[in-house]
Order: structure tokens, then C-alpha cells, then sequence
């Protein structure tokens, strides 16, 4: 007999946790995206206001679109990984820049909750991906 491993499904409980979570996870990236968009002038004005470099916004906005591309395909195993963490370490910091700003940061809490908790379920809920983007070796 072969070493056959038993893949354990997601229960149903797990499976909307994971949604939830990622659900707003993605509402915070996307939101991100518009208002750094939309809103150009006002967004650098915090990003200044909280130590950050204006020219930051733009290339931010992109790195999350694909991030969020990464993250909700689910093709390759490294860059959802990358996209997850990068993530993570960018909510870090709007948590640290609005609290140093006097800002309630209550989306950077959100986000602090629900990245661990989409990463933690994802793999259960909807499969490890097989590939990676590129390999590190």
C-alpha cells in the first residue's frame, strides 16, 4: 500500500469564517485601491501626515490590486503566501502610523483580525495550490 494521505474537508463553520474574513479583507483592499485613486490628493495628504512618502500611494494601490489577484485566484502557492504576509505587514504599519496620528485605526484592526484568519482557513476551505509562481530554492 501507498502513503495515500487523508485530505480533511472544511467544515461549514470554517467555511463561512473564511469568507467572512476574507470578504472584508478584500472590501479594505479594494477600498485601499479606489480611495487611492479616486481621492489622490487627500490619501498622500495622510500618507504625509503619517511619515509615509506621497509617491507610495500609486505603486501601493497596484501592489495590493495584485496581491488581492493573488490571494482570491488561489493558483500559486508562494505568492498567496507573499501576498498574505505583505499584506499582514502593510496593516502593521497603517495601524502603527494612525495610531501614532491619533487616528482610531478601527479598519487596520479589522484587517489585523481578518488576514490571519483568511490565511489560517484558506488552505483548508479551498485547497493547497500545487504550483508556485517561481521557485525559491
Amino acid at each position: 500500500m501507498g502513503n495515500t494521505a487523508t485530505v480533511k474537508t472544511a467544515s461549514l463553520a470554517e467555511k463561512i469564517i473564511y469568507w467572512i474574513a476574507t470578504g472584508l479583507m478584500a472590501a479594505l483592499m479594494l477600498l485601499a485601491i479606489i480611495q487611492y485613486h479616486l481621492n489622490y490628493e487627500v490619501m498622500s495628504g495622510f500618507f504625509k501626515a503619517f511619515g509615509y512618502p506621497t509617491y507610495i500611494v500609486y505603486p501601493l494601490a497596484y501592489l495590493k490590486l495584485i496581491a488581492l489577484i493573488a490571494i482570491l485566484s488561489n493558483r500559486y502557492r508562494n505568492l498567496k503566501d507573499i501576498a498574505y504576509g505583505a499584506y499582514y505587514i502593510n496593516m502593521i504599519a497603517a495601524t502603527k502610523a494612525h495610531l501614532l496620528a491619533g487616528d482610531d485605526p478601527i479598519h487596520a484592526y479589522v484587517g489585523l483580525v481578518a488576514i490571519p484568519v483568511s490565511y489560517i482557513l484558506s488552505n483548508r476551505v479551498r485547497g493547497e495550490p500545487k504550483r508556485d509562481a517561481f521557485l525559491l530554492k
